[in-house]
Order: structure tokens, then sequence, then C-alpha cells
């Protein structure tokens, strides 16, 4: 009977934490899990600004760019990708596949090092 508690208690942890079931006990001691990376994020293009301006993923995350309203590129700092210029409603994707800082700016509305319309991609392991 204190067996079958004991697992009752365990799964309802895990369950209300949020923790995959086969996270067991040392997700729940050490308060760390795994948690699979969301296939995509978007940041949205709206009154000449990226929101959010820093976006913190994981690792093989794609980032959609949707563009609320004008003309806007989405342009890497390092040159590394680079959109066409994006009218309302038009999106562009890119897949960020090592950890590492990305900033990014519009051409027409911000410059390098984060000037006026630009925002920064943080990528986690």
């Amino acid at each position: 009977m204190r067996k079958l508690t004991m697992i009752i208690l365990i799964s309802a942890v895990v369950i209300s934490a949020g923790l995959p079931a086969s996270a067991g006990l040392g997700a729940i001691k050490n308060r760390t899990a795994v948690v699979n990376a969301p296939a995509n994020a978007t940041v949205k293009i709206t009154s000449f600004k990226f929101e959010p301006k820093v976006l913190t993923l994981k690792a093989g995350t794609t980032v959609e760019w949707v563009n609320d309203g004008g003309r806007h590129t989405v342009e890497a700092d390092d040159g590394s990708f680079k959109s066409n210029v994006l009218k309302q409603g038009e999106k562009f994707e890119h897949a960020f596949a090592k950890p590492g800082k990305y900033p990014y700016h519009c051409e027409f509305h911000g410059a390098k090092g984060g000037k006026e319309m630009a925002g920064t991609i943080v990528v986690t392991k």
C-alpha cells in the first residue's frame, strides 16, 4: 500500500510540474527537465519594431518573422540570413542550428549593433 501511495504521489508531482512521465525522481530532485523545443517561434514585425526584441530558444528551432504592416526586411548583422522585402502579411523563416547570439535588423529602419529597428535571437543548446 505504501509503495502504491508513493507511486501516485510521484506521478502527481511529475504531472503538476509539467515534466514528462519518463523524467523520474532525478528530475524532480534536481529540479531540471528535458523539454522538447518548439518547432517554431514567431517574431512580429509591427510599428517599426520586432516583438519580442530578444527571443531565446533552443538549437533546432525555426523562427518565423510575420510582417503586420509596412515594408521591412530581416537581416542578420553578420549576413548569415536575409529576407526579401516583406510587405504586410508576408513571412520569412530561418532555422537556428547552433547555439549563439544572432543580432539582426531591418535594412530600411535599423542598423547593425542594435540600432533602431533591431532584435536578437539567442540560441541555447
